[in-house]
């Protein structure tokens, strides 16, 4: 079992003392007057289990495991015995990624929502590897259920975009402070760099970032923060 920590928030606060009005039906907040939901997003994820993002994270290990298979992804697992390699790959905590779901940000606009998802299941690492991959393959899952975009859409990005994404994500997190379930949802700079990103794959806004810096660069930046 997990503990469940939550925060109210100012806008909360000043509900709670009177202070702040909001629109009523039948004794409960009348959401469709408070929230303007006309913009695509992210509002079910009914298709989307815990064990269906654990599944992704194992197909992703037994692809890069399998000798009969040509990929140029890697996939570490620090356990020495062979045979508790793939009990340690469907490891993840089943309560954390079911809070994770259960309290999605559907009311967020949508490159909102992509940037948290990402940061959420990067931040936590709740897998021994290809976290980012994870993310993105399920996220791809509900923007195409939800018609966010088509399967013609070039998501996640071509090679280069998310590899230099992916690096300066794993830079972000390094220096970010740990996350945790009472700041779930948290606005901290690994949360705004895939916001940024996001703005770019889906509205072809320019995120400067990716194209200041090689990979290369990007891969000893990451390295001197990691050895310090």
């Amino acid at each position: 079992m997990g503990s469940e920590l939550y925060g109210l928030t100012a806008s909360g606060e000043r509900v709670i003392d009177g202070s702040r009005e909001m629109p009523q039906s039948n004794g409960y907040f009348d959401l469709q007057t408070l929230l303007d939901l006309s913009d695509n997003r992210i509002t079910d994820l009914s298709l989307l289990t815990q064990e269906d993002i654990k599944q992704i994270n194992f197909d992703i290990y037994r692809e890069v495991k399998n000798p009969d298979e040509e990929t140029a992804h890697e996939y570490s697992v620090d356990v020495r015995d062979a045979r508790r390699k793939s009990r340690e790959v469907l490891s993840a905590k089943r309560w954390k990624l079911d809070r994770i779901l259960r309290e999605f940000p559907r009311t967020e606009p949508i490159t909102s929502q992509c940037a948290h998802w990402v940061a959420s299941l990067v931040s936590f690492h709740l897998f021994p590897d290809a976290n980012h991959r994870t993310a993105m393959i399920a996220l791809y899952r509900l923007a195409l259920a939800n018609e966010v975009v088509g399967e013609d859409h070039r998501w996640p990005g071509d090679k280069t975009e998310i590899g230099k994404a992916v690096l300066l994500s794993k830079f972000h997190r390094h220096l970010s402070p740990e996350r945790n379930f009472e700041r779930l949802w948290r606005r901290d700079t690994l949360y705004w760099h895939w916001f940024q990103y996001f703005e770019s794959l889906l509205f072809g806004v320019e995120y400067p970032a990716l194209n200041h810096h090689s990979e290369k660069a990007l891969r000893k930046k990451l390295q001197r923060v990691r050895d310090e």
